[in-house]
Order: C-alpha cells, then structure tokens, then sequence
C-alpha cells in the first residue's frame, strides 16, 4: 500500500475577490497492489474481520471496492484450487496420518470456498430482487420460455 499526494481542481469562493476561483486542492490517495488486495481480501474473509474495520483500516472509499476486490479474486483462488487437487499428487506415499492432515485441511480450504460462493450467490440473488424491485422488470428468465 502506497500513499500519493494528488490534487484535484476545485471551484471555491474567494472572499477577498468577491467570486469564485479554481482552486488546486492536494488529498490523500492510497495505491494498492495486487497482492496488498489479495491479502486485504484474505484477511477480511479468514478473520472475519467486519467490512467497516477493515474500510477504516486500509482507507478505502468504500465497501463496494472491497467487494469488487473479492469478486476479482475469490474467482482466481477457486481456479487455484482446482489447480491443486491433482490425483496423481504424491499424498499417495505418505502415511495415513499424514493424509488424514492434509485431506482434513483441503476439506476447510474446500468449505470455505463453498461458503464463499454461497454468500456470493446470495448477494447476486439479493441484487436482482432488489433491481426488479426498484425498476419494476422481470429479470429472471421464467421457465419454459422459448429462446
């Protein structure tokens, strides 16, 4: 996380003068990395830390970029673990013990991932009640429908 001084141009009124006036006005911006995202987005789910403290934390603008960051990356974790659950991995040489382990910690990585994309299928299911609330449309496509 990096901190940069920017400006913005402002229109602010001028006592002095009596009117108006651009004015060059320096704030705060902070520049994140990818892996200072991935890691805010893990610290965030794994802690179970509350969006708030975690917004307050980082000094994001809002919740929305932290979802919009879970969204980018949750999908690129589960493509990872996919890419890890390979059968022909050597867990077949080692002791049973040492299999109960691993296969025990892939099953809470698993669970959690799980989790994740019921909570995520919850949130796009609650915005597209929400939308045809608001708007008044159908959304969902009705069964039976021809295409």
């Amino acid at each position: 996380m990096e901190k940069v001084i920017k400006t913005k141009s402002e229109i602010r009124y001028n006592e002095e003068k009596k009117r108006y006036e651009n004015v060059e006005v320096p704030y705060e911006k902070y520049v994140f990395t990818d892996e200072d995202r991935m890691r805010i987005v893990s610290e965030y789910i794994h802690d179970r830390i509350p969006a708030e403290k975690v917004i307050e934390k980082y000094h994001l603008s809002s919740k929305q970029v932290l979802f919009n960051w879970m969204d980018k990356f949750l999908h690129t974790e589960s493509l990872s673990l996919q890419n890890e659950t390979n059968p022909t991995d050597p867990m077949a040489k080692k002791s049973p013990e040492d299999r109960v382990k691993e296969l025990e910690a892939e099953n809470k990585r698993l669970q959690k991932a799980l989790e994740l994309e019921r909570l995520r299928s919850k949130a796009f299911d609650t915005m597209i009640d929400v939308a045809e609330e608001t708007f008044n449309i159908p959304i969902r496509k009705k069964s039976g429908t021809k295409q």
